[in-house]
């Protein structure tokens, strides 16, 4: 009898286990694979591990809780060896794709996922990409940083006219046209467009154009008397900070001393507004991510990076924590169906900003100002437009 028991009961465990196992399959689901194209070697080796660490953490990797699985390809940069591995990441059964993307590899991918009708979240900052089937935009575009910048100044400042001082180089010219018609499209006037050429060290005639030669060759004793009154309320200056902060020092040196100056993501340089503190009356730039946002979800994010990798998170890992979230989000609500993105991706409380999916693959993006007077920074959400 015992002999016979000593069969019976590991049977009898057995059943109740396998019994248990599958009254309990409803509540367990398949883990949804993420797949993440980025370059991992070489000079870009650092930007694509910066963007791991964000995505990682953002779809709850190391937590078995989560519904999505990460699995990594390599770029290596190169076009075909890119399309290879998006190839390989839709064989390997991935659901949705998120890819840094530089000008050598975009045109290429974009195209390939296109053809494979398989969903893709591009990190780029290039505005002008083929997007749409499937493929979308989730990034700090030239364009995105203008929009919030322009909308803060009209909004926030009261500012309407605007003098554009640019260096004639394709980041002058891109972000100086761009700035100019959304300025206008937003009821504003451009009073002057002034471009020098690269590599210039004295500003003085650009300057003079702009402030007046009364004004310039004026004893700084009268200005202090009589300030001067100019019809413009601010410049823009999209140049990097060593370059804008000789510029700004000369038009503080020419009488021209309480101005406000914007600029571009450039000046969150380290120590830029505290070289020109002294110049002017306050500077303003756009920024994709701060740590000193006050938002609790954005505060969340850097004690929870902070805590997991021992550094400060960088833009790269904040946009790759965001696309990360909104995954999550949309296995929640719809199944992970990109199609849907636009429908439920709307003012969606990110760490690089409010965003909003757009039917056609393009971003709504409210992002940071930062406002430096006197060297002390702020950290604004940008108004709604």
């Amino acid at each position: 009898m015992k002999r016979y028991l000593c069969f019976v009961y590991p049977l009898l465990f057995l059943f109740i286990w396998v019994c248990s196992a599958f009254a309990f399959l409803p509540w367990f689901k398949t883990r949804d694979k993420i797949g993440c194209l980025v370059p991992l070697d070489g000079a870009n080796q650092t930007i694509g591990l910066s963007v791991l660490k964000g995505l990682s953490l953002g779809i709850e990797a190391l937590n078995e809780d989560t519904s999505l699985s990460l699995y990594v390809y390599n770029t290596a940069s190169d076009p075909f060896w890119a399309c290879q591995q998006l190839e390989r990441m839709v064989k390997e059964g991935c659901k949705v794709g998120v890819a840094l993307l530089g000008q050598k590899t975009m045109k290429a991918v974009i195209k390939k996922a296109q053809a494979l009708h398989f969903p893709l979240i591009v990190m780029s900052s290039e505005d002008r990409i083929p997007l749409g089937d499937s493929v979308y935009l989730d990034f700090v575009t030239p364009r995105v940083q203008l929009e919030n910048l322009v909308n803060f100044a009209i909004k926030n400042l009261g500012a309407s006219s605007f003098v554009v001082l640019y260096p004639q180089n394709d980041y002058g010219y891109q972000y100086a046209f761009l700035f100019a018609h959304l300025v206008v499209q937003n009821g504003g006037k451009i009073q002057k467009m002034i471009g020098y050429p690269p590599h210039t060290t004295d500003f003085a005639p650009f300057i003079k154009r702009i402030i007046g030669f009364k004004v310039a060759e004026a004893k700084p004793e009268e200005m202090l008397l009589h300030p001067p009154q100019f019809p413009f309320d601010a410049v823009f200056i999209p140049d990097t900070p060593l370059t804008s902060t000789f510029i700004i020092s000369q038009f503080a040196y020419y009488n021209a001393r309480n101005l406000i100056f914007l600029g571009t993501s450039l000046w969150a340089e380290e120590g830029f507004v505290q070289k020109v503190k002294d110049y002017c009356q306050a500077v303003y730039y756009p920024v994709g991510f701060t740590s000193m946002a006050s938002q609790p979800w954005v505060e969340s994010f850097v004690k929870e990076y902070k805590r997991t990798f021992k550094v400060l998170p960088n833009y790269l890992s904040a946009q790759a924590y965001e696309i990360g979230r909104i995954l999550i989000y949309l296995a929640k609500v719809a199944d992970l169906n990109m199609e849907k993105a636009s429908t439920y991706i709307q003012s969606f409380p990110g760490i690089t900003g409010i965003t909003t999916f757009l039917p056609n693959g393009m971003i709504k993006k409210r992002i940071w100002i930062i406002e430096s007077k006197k060297g002390e920074k702020t950290a604004f959400l940008a108004p709604e437009f």
